[in-house]
């Protein structure tokens, strides 16, 4: 299972490794945030998770706190500083037990958009990790979408849900 976790952050590696060093701060046509903003809110969600995975609840149930986020450090700003933490992550996950992957935790998140509303549900730790993933290849579909407008070209696959690729290949097989 890990090693999936580890091929979404390989693609986050190669993509920020095929960008020109201006197009990771640069605004496009077709969002709003520069890249650098969508890479640091992804790794932002790893991170989380990360955290409660290294560190003792001091009372009562760890908590994933989504709401934890590193706007304007220099993950945002510098391309390289990405590489490097997609590259921890990937160790980081290399190391997690089975148990460590089942241990049960508490998210947290803002659902609200007029006004904060910070919600609690259980979970656990692996299940978190497979948000981040989807929540990656969300954020690599967009991240695709920009990089073309700047000219660049990435694989096929770059953004593509593993469950649609899954229904593209069973059209390949089909009568």
């Amino acid at each position: 299972m890990q090693t999936h976790y580890q091929a979404t952050l390989q693609q986050g590696i190669e993509f920020l490794l095929a960008l020109e060093p201006e197009q990771y701060t640069a605004i496009s046509e077709v969002a709003t945030s520069p890249i650098g903003g969508h890479i640091r809110h992804v790794l932002d969600h790893f991170f989380s998770v990360r955290h409660v995975a290294e560190s003792v609840p001091l009372s009562g149930m760890s908590v994933v706190d989504y709401e934890r986020r590193q706007r304007g450090s220099k993950l945002e700003n510098d391309c390289m500083a990405a590489v490097d933490a997609f590259r921890l992550l990937q160790h980081w996950i290399v190391t997690l037990a089975a148990d460590q992957l089942a241990q049960p935790v508490i998210v947290n998140a803002d659902v609200g958009i007029d006004s904060t509303n910070i919600v609690q549900v259980p979970s656990t730790l692996g299940r978190e990790l497979m948000f981040c993933c989807s929540h990656a290849i969300h954020h690599y579909a967009l991240l695709k979408s920009i990089f073309r407008s700047f000219g660049g070209e990435m694989p096929s696959t770059f953004g593509l849900a593993p469950s649609t690729a899954s229904y593209q290949r069973s059209l390949e097989c089909a009568p």
